[in-house]
């Protein structure tokens, strides 16, 4: 039986960092994908707030103090806003709204106090970073508080740099004692309740007292609570910086395949609509009636229609596309949408906004004369929207800023300073990984480089997407390159081997696996891929000790589970490689060739029930993977199924199989079956491809068949 074995590819879905497990890329791939699709790093659990009930336990009050807020919150800065002497707080959510003040407005007889300690910037840092400070009183000896001071407290938080003290009621005789980082010690006495001082280092004394809220912090404008909050005027967003409009091919009214790269030279406005949205049926009226003006504005409209893609709706409509153009008087250049068309707009805005919902509709894009995306739509579009942004067209990146965002406000740093090369490579990268390497090729072709201005990483980008489409000359040359400029880049060694080892070229794969191994001697993707080399050569004990050094340090890496359990399925290993086949397929239940090495290893291990189930998932997956139906055909002829297993060995055949094996396998299942004649045709045909094959030769001759 032959297991299948597969090269450990360098991907970024599969490829490993040399210093990151694979489980732990999965994982935070995954977590990335949810927070990309919408969702919460919280599950929008809602904020607790707990109150220290004296020491004894805690309480949860945030319900009762109406602060249970839903946000994805993710820091807390701690600080006495309004300087009236109790703490309030700042809270920062991954969404919106971003920031929230909670403003501790409890009416208390309680007093504080807070401390603001300044290093002398010699021995001690300016901020007193690590100054340790205790208060007691001698009219309360239970009251003894510490406090240290932080550079930063929970997740990306900082908390205000006074150190404040609860006190109680009626407490005096304050003493203060402040442990320099530096070494130094100083006490301080005579401190007053409700009182803020500043205490600078080695002078020995304190500042003047400032009373709890003699001197505010500024207020914040609020609206008033009976006004909602205007949403923005503007529809969709403005693109600060600009990447090409993947170039999509549709089908024109005439049935002739039109590319969206054919309008390049004059502003277009790409807008996919279907018959059952009325919005779009609005937006396209719109369009119609404003025709002579985006003509008079040298642009233009391509309306795809995505009627019966898998799109939001999809209901039915009674109208044609046609007679709905007709209808809303829209006589601009159309089309019809291909389903490839909408996975590249997803990959697009996926790219811009880190957003990967599916394409809702209408969805318009504005594309400027260049062919660079200007502006997104995902609503249905007014004209003086539309108008307005195609004059926006013209003016100038500093005035094109302002309409990147929805409300007014000032830029702490500028967009547009990114490194466009590397902006752009790793846009092409996102659809080459995503299944569109020609689209990829494309805008690496766009984006150009000089040779000479290229770095490793580049290089590096576009040798993935030359691999991908089956350019493997290509991507090494650009592997070379790579390594040429960074002769230790894990990846790039990673990658070109796994392209020699492909070719079946060990002796140029081999050394640059060592290499990656001797930058990090635990590389995965490099000792998976060495112990395929052992395995090739015969010294199956050296690959099975790579394979189980990999597992043991990436314990979820489906692809060492997957060779492994080959490996072992080879050396007649068969309850330790379905132990390891298993696994990898739980890891990554979608890949075939996990399910066809675990029905194999269950097939040699007589396990037929297990092996039809794993048979019968490879065909799920692929119903044109020959050797399922080969192997499933096995497992039937074994359980006494033999009319479903000629079935099964037949479509093996008709899929390429082409041996005396199966020919004498399905000879003997149609016998088994009763049909005498196709068995001796399928003996026949085994003695045509093998002449002197025994097991052929016997079916005829002990059953009575011809010969010919």
């Amino acid at each position: 039986m032959f297991f299948w074995r597969r090269v450990a590819p360098q991907i970024p879905e599969e490829g490993l960092r040399p210093t990151a497990t694979p489980g732990y890329t999965r994982n935070f791939r995954e977590l990335n994908e949810k927070v990309s699709q919408g969702k919460s790093f919280s599950g929008y659990e809602r904020n607790p707030l707990f109150l220290n009930l004296g020491g004894k336990c805690f309480a949860e009050v945030a319900g009762l103090l109406g602060v249970d807020y839903d946000d994805d919150a993710r820091a807390v800065a701690v600080v006495d806003w309004d300087r009236d002497g109790d703490l309030d707080l700042w809270v920062t959510n991954r969404s919106a709204p971003r920031v929230r003040l909670l403003r501790n407005n409890q009416p208390s007889t309680h007093s504080s106090i807070a401390i603001r300690l300044i290093g002398n910037g010699k021995s001690t840092n300016r901020d007193a970073i690590g100054a340790r400070l205790t208060l007691s009183s001698a009219s309360d000896p239970d009251l003894r508080q510490i406090r240290t001071v932080h550079a930063g407290e929970g997740f990306l938080a900082q908390s205000s740099a006074w150190s404040h003290f609860g006190l109680g009621q009626g407490t005096d005789g304050l003493e203060l004692s402040v442990a320099w980082p530096g070494g130094a010690k100083e006490t301080f006495s005579g401190l007053k309740a409700g009182a803020r001082y500043v205490i600078t280092q080695g002078e020995g004394r304190l500042d003047a007292p400032t009373l709890a809220a003699a001197t505010p912090q500024p207020k914040l404008a609020a609206a008033p609570a009976d006004e909602p909050i205007p949403e923005p005027a503007l529809n969709g967003f403005w693109v600060a910086n600009q990447v090409p409009f993947p170039e999509l091919t549709c089908t024109d009214p005439k049935g002739v395949a039109r590319s969206t790269t054919d309008f390049i030279g004059k502003p277009l406005l790409v807008s996919f609509w279907a018959t059952w949205c009325l919005p779009c049926i609005e937006e396209l009226s719109v369009l119609g009636k404003h025709a002579d003006e985006i003509r008079a504005q040298g642009a233009t409209v391509l309306a795809l229609n995505v009627d019966g893609l898998a799109v939001d709706g999809n209901a039915e409509s009674k109208a044609t596309p046609e007679e709905i153009l007709a209808r809303a008087g829209y006589t601009l250049p159309y089309g019809f949408a291909r389903q490839e068309n909408l996975a590249k707009i997803e990959i697009l805005i996926d790219y811009l906004s880190s957003r990967r919902p599916p394409l809702s509709i209408p969805s318009s894009f504005l594309i400027d004369a260049k062919g660079n995306v200007a502006a997104i739509y995902q609503a249905a579009l007014s004209w003086e929207q539309l108008s307005g942004d195609l004059a926006l067209l013209n003016a100038t990146p500093a005035e094109q800023l302002k309409r990147a965002t929805p409300r007014s406000g000032r830029w702490f740093t500028d967009p547009h300073q990114v490194d466009r090369d590397v902006y752009l490579g790793d846009y092409a990268t996102l659809f080459a990984t995503n299944g569109f390497p020609e689209e990829s090729q494309r805008l690496y072709d766009i984006a150009k480089p000089k040779k000479g201005d290229r770095n490793a990483q580049e290089y590096y980008n576009q040798a993935k997407s030359a691999a991908q489409q089956g350019k493997a000359k290509e991507a090494m040359d650009y592997y070379r390159e790579a390594l040429r400029l960074d002769p230790e880049y894990g990846q790039a060694l990673t990658g070109l081997g796994a392209l020699f080892l492909m070719q079946k070229n060990f002796d140029e794969a081999q050394p640059l696996f060592e290499k990656a191994l001797s930058i990090d001697p635990n590389h995965a993707t490099a000792l998976v891929n060495l112990a395929m080399i052992d395995q090739a050569r015969g010294d199956k004990e050296s690959a099975l000790k790579r394979l189980q050094q990999v597992i043991a340090r990436n314990p979820e890496y489906a692809e060492a589970h997957l060779n492994l359990g080959s490996l072992l399925a080879s050396m007649k290993r068969f309850d330790e490689a379905i132990e390891h086949l298993s696994k990898a397929v739980e890891l990554s239940p979608k890949r075939e060739h996990s399910h066809l090495n675990l029905a194999a290893a269950y097939l040699e291990a007589g396990q037929w029930d297990n092996a039809e189930k794993s048979y019968r998932q490879v065909l799920q997956l692929n119903p044109k993977i020959a050797y399922a139906h080969r192997g499933l055909g096995s497992v039937l002829a074994h359980q006494g199924k033999h009319a479903d297993a000629v079935a099964s060995l037949r479509n093996a055949i008709a899929l390429g199989i082409s041996n005396a094996r199966i020919f004498t396998q399905l000879g003997q299942s149609c016998l088994a079956a009763g049909d005498k004649a196709a068995a001796a045709q399928a003996f026949q045909n085994a003695l045509k491809l093998e002449p002197g094959n025994e097991e052929a030769q016997r079916g005829l001759s002990e059953n009575g068949l011809p010969a010919e």
